[in-house]
């Protein structure tokens, strides 16, 4: 089977999805993907106060840009801006983490049974292919690599509910998502094990079982819910300890 080629976290400047509103600014988008990588990647930690002037001067611009990118960001729910002091990288919990993985897991419930619903067969045996080949590919990729795939994957998954309602919600989640599937820190062996899940859930869509998709999915969230509280309240533990 040939491989699906990678697709990386960060889309092309060109055709970045703006909140309402945004500017369309070069500038503006040029701080705004450089700033969420960082954030996503965890180069800048939650917590963190954001230096608008120090930005302003790394981009050579103005501090208007910066305050529309910070904006931005903070749609996405990736900073906090309060008046009269710096924006800050969001902060996060295992609460937070907990709630978001919930909500997903709330989602795909209805996702699952929309999937089967919706999709035609030739788009869930592509669907089931993409599941097989990052599977396989496992152990060739680095796991940034593998989260980047698992992204597409998983775009390409919800897009075959055909509901515009429930993929705008997630829209507005997708950064926060990849943000926290990070921050867990999740081991080789934990991955491996959510690809395996990933081509049973691809098989119970092919079989046009809902209600297996719908226990599959959900069983795989709360699993990555729990290794992502484990390892991000032991983080803070250290971090706290230090």
């Amino acid at each position: 089977m040939t491989p699906p080629p990678l697709v990386m976290l960060q889309p092309p400047i060109g055709t970045l999805a703006l909140p309402p509103g945004a500017s369309d600014d070069i500038t503006v988008i040029k701080i705004f993907d450089a700033l969420r990588s960082q954030i996503i990647a965890g180069k800048i930690p939650p917590g963190t106060s954001i230096n608008s002037v120090d930005i302003a001067n790394e981009f050579g611009t103005s501090r208007t840009p910066v305050r529309e990118a910070l904006l931005m960001l903070q749609q996405y729910r990736l900073v906090t801006l309060v008046a009269r002091r710096r924006p800050q990288v969001a902060p996060v919990s295992v609460k937070a983490i907990r709630d978001l993985y919930a909500l997903r897991a709330t989602l795909h419930t209805y996702l699952s049974h929309a999937i089967v619903a919706a999709a035609s067969d030739e788009a869930l045996r592509q669907l089931h292919g993409h599941a097989l080949a990052l599977k396989d590919q496992f152990d060739e990729l680095s796991v940034e690599d593998h989260l980047s795939h698992i992204e597409a994957y998983r775009a390409t998954e919800l897009a075959l509910a055909d509901n515009d309602e429930v993929l705008s919600v997630l829209e507005t989640l997708k950064w926060r998502i990849a943000w926290f599937r990070r921050l867990g820190g999740m081991s080789r062996d934990e991955l491996r094990v959510f690809a395996e899940d990933r081509v049973r859930i691809s098989s119970a869509y092919l079989e046009r079982d809902g209600g297996l998709a719908e226990a599959l999915n959900r069983s795989l969230l709360m699993k990555a819910a729990r290794y992502c509280e484990q390892r991000f309240a032991k983080h803070e533990m250290r971090r706290l300890s230090a």
